[in-house]
């Protein structure tokens, strides 16, 4: 049995829907699906396009994915919220189903192909406004980023030592506080990293040790970010002391509930978060 070839309504819907899928050439920071009132949404279009395509209800399902019976619940639905019928059936059609789109049905899948098109030159405008917008992307950026550790740190590398096994790198962030981590050669090949680059410093809670009072001792540690107490939330056995720095990050440290006590840290005091180097990841945008 010969497949009907593809009417171009339902070429033109399967296109709009692979451009929004596909990755654009440049990152999009705003996307969206279309979705109407009374919870119609693009599959609804999809099957009514595949219906038009094929004449049967059965096939149109399998095409998208959905079952017989989801399919007949979907077109149900969308006949009851229509003041008038979009789908009708009868005995007898050219592939064994017998499924039509009624005008009205094409009137409406003709809308919302229309409507899909404007949809995607809509975003398509704002995300352009936006990649134009240096700060905006930046933090767009960042707020897609997901990692376990709780401090994280966005800045720009503003120097780049290289040594005969590791790297060295110092990362400036917004207050003029700076971050050194030291990666290895292959590392910072792979990311690209040089002076100039937006990067992230990523580090775990456990790595950071509070110190408020040096007592004429200097330490081997080469970041020591020095703040106030902003906040302690204190549990069982231990507490979560968070240190704000002068430009506005935050330092999140947890220590035990005698070493808080035993420095007698409270909200407001002077305290400076200290880590190594090498307890620093660094992350950047691909």
């Amino acid at each position: 049995m010969d497949i009907p070839a593809t009417p171009p309504i339902i070429r033109r819907l399967r296109n709009n829907r692979a451009e929004a899928k596909d990755e654009p050439a440049t990152p999009r920071l705003v996307a969206g699906d279309i979705r109407l009132i009374g919870g119609l949404n693009e599959r609804l279009f999809q099957l009514l396009a595949a219906i038009e395509s094929s004449g049967s209800i059965n096939q149109a399902a399998r095409k998208i994915g959905l079952t017989y019976k989801g399919a007949w619940e979907m077109i149900e639905r969308a006949n009851n919220l229509s003041p008038k019928i979009l789908i009708s059936t009868a005995t007898g059609g050219r592939l064994g189903g017998g499924t039509r789109l009624t005008p009205a049905g094409k009137d409406f899948l003709q809308l919302f192909i229309r409507i899909q098109e404007e949809h995607r030159n809509f975003l398509e405008q704002i995300n352009d406004r936006l990649m134009n917008n240096r700060d905006i992307v930046f933090l767009l950026r960042k707020l897609i980023m997901k990692a376990s550790a709780r401090n994280q740190f966005f800045g720009k590398v503003s120097q780049v030592s290289t040594g005969a096994i590791n790297v060295e790198v110092t990362v400036s962030l917004k207050g003029g506080a700076i971050i050194v981590a030291a990666i290895t050669r292959e590392s910072a090949e792979s990311l690209a990293i040089k002076s100039g680059a937006d990067v992230v410093a990523l580090v775990k809670v456990s790595q950071i040790i509070i110190v408020t009072d040096f007592g004429g001792y200097r330490l081997s540690a080469r970041n020591q970010l020095q703040g106030t107490v902003s906040r302690i939330q204190k549990g069982e056995v231990n507490a979560e002391v968070v240190i704000e720095l002068k430009g506005g990050n935050s330092v999140v440290a947890t220590i035990t509930n005698e070493s808080l006590q035993a420095l007698e840290l409270t909200t407001g005091k002077p305290a400076t978060a200290v880590f190594k180097a090498g307890a620093v990841i660094l992350g950047a945008a691909s």
